[in-house]
């Protein structure tokens, strides 16, 4: 590694440690603030028991490969391991989760360990020929799939070298992280290009903004890179002016390649990936100080919400396709998974825990700058949703159900547990609690 070349700006790292500017401080003092209807002193310890005496020593014990390097994504809510695999998602994720923790929550080197030997695995035996990674590999590292066309785990990658490099001090995983970040801007610029699942060869997917951004906000908050800052640019325009659709007041998920609406895509939206979007936005206002962008953000994340709560069962649904009451949507296969999902209407009732996730975060990010009522009801309401329908505490099991029909039916049996959401909303959630309560 190469440690001594490594510098960063003290001011980035302060900023994604969170020293966010909060507008309300010392309207109330932090004691006297409730949200959802408990103190921020009960949301902070509860999170932190969630992240640090289940959710941790989940994945410490079933789902981090100690010896070999690595995570297991497909395990059972107890962790039973369904199929000894490694899929690419889940590795760039691991690294990022524990060099956040590591950054972010105590300097541990059990986990800056974990993120080194994820790394180490998956560098190792995933690299393909051509620079890019393959997808699937099994427990000991062989290619069980090749890279097929699923851009997502490397961006994930790039996201958790970025990470890394900070907790190491690691500017090889710095400079591998730039150079996948610009190849894989370069080979989505293609109006050719057809991505697993696209409506249309060339669509742009808002998901692909949202990866671009996200990784982009980091990285520029500790080192200028000018490339880095126009993919940024690029996407917050492409996610405020492009995707929003006046029309129905919601973000489309797919643009065709010069940014016109597709046909049959024009009323769609894909709810909890526009919740998420937005928040990294919002985020990304906060590093160039733009507050009416910020708000702007806040104002459509209360919309995006309140259009895809479902009023009679609760939890936040998949998609909608506005005005379209016989559409048939496409059978949906959540990744990683045995489950198989069909629906007829207006609304896709797919409900994901991941989309749950992204309201808490989104919400806390609005309440921590301006308290507002909706953002402290719809957290209260999510979270009581997760609870209720997608936790196993009252069976006794450590893992989350992930997706759920309408009614989040619950499922016996699952094959899949999510490293990233669930961890990465409790570890935002709680930089945003200790913001408050140090206010």
């Amino acid at each position: 590694m190469k440690r001594r070349k490594f510098v960063g700006s003290a001011a980035g790292a302060a900023l994604l440690a969170g020293c966010r500017s909060d507008p309300t401080a010392g309207r109330s003092r932090p004691e006297e603030v409730r949200l959802a209807g408990l103190s921020l002193r009960e949301w902070r310890d509860r999170y932190r028991k969630e992240l640090f005496d289940v959710v941790l020593p989940f994945w410490d014990r079933h789902g981090v490969d100690h010896e070999r390097g690595g995570i297991l994504h497909a395990l059972d809510y107890d962790g039973t391991l369904v199929r000894p695999e490694k899929h690419h998602w889940f590795q760039g994720r691991a690294i990022w989760v524990y060099s956040f923790l590591y950054n972010h929550f105590g300097g541990d080197s059990r986990h800056l360990e974990i993120a080194r030997k994820t790394r180490d695995f998956f560098l190792r035996h995933a690299r393909q020929p051509d620079g890019f990674y393959a997808e699937l590999l099994d427990g000991e590292g062989r290619v069980l799939r090749p890279f097929r066309g699923d851009v997502y785990g490397m961006y994930f990658l790039a996201e958790g070298l970025q990470e890394y490099a900070w907790a190491a001090k690691d500017e090889e995983s710095w400079e591998l992280a730039l150079s996948l970040m610009k190849r894989l801007y370069r080979y989505i610029e293609n109006p050719k290009l057809e991505l697993p699942g696209s409506p249309a060869p060339g669509a742009r997917p808002q998901g692909l903004w949202m990866v671009n951004l996200r990784i982009a906000t980091q990285m520029l908050a500790r080192r200028r890179e000018a490339e880095i800052e126009e993919i940024a640019e690029k996407a917050v325009d492409a996610v405020i002016h492009k995707h929003y659709n006046p029309d129905i007041g919601l973000n489309n998920e797919d643009l065709a390649f010069d940014f016109s609406r597709i046909k049959g895509q024009e009323n769609k939206s894909l709810l909890g990936h526009s919740i998420e979007t937005l928040w990294m936005v919002q985020d990304e206002a906060l590093r160039r100080g733009d507050e009416k962008l910020w708000q702007l953000c806040s104002e459509r994340i209360e919309r995006h919400i309140e259009v895809g709560w479902d009023p009679v069962f609760g939890g936040i649904i998949e998609w909608i396709n506005v005005d379209q009451g016989c559409y048939e949507w496409p059978v949906e296969r959540p990744v990683g998974t045995d489950l198989e999902f069909r629906f007829r209407g207006e609304h896709h009732y797919l409900k994901p825990l991941w989309a749950l996730n992204e309201v808490l975060i989104a919400c806390l990010n609005v309440f921590e700058r301006t308290r507002a009522e909706w953002a402290s009801r719809w957290f209260g309401r999510a979270q009581e949703i997760i609870d209720r329908h997608y936790s196993r505490r009252r069976y006794g099991q450590p893992g989350y159900m992930l997706f759920a029909d309408r009614r989040m039916t619950p499922q016996p049996k699952v094959t899949r547990q999510d490293n990233y959401h669930p961890p990465r909303q409790l570890m935002l959630n709680l930089l945003a609690l200790e913001r408050m309560l140090a206010t």
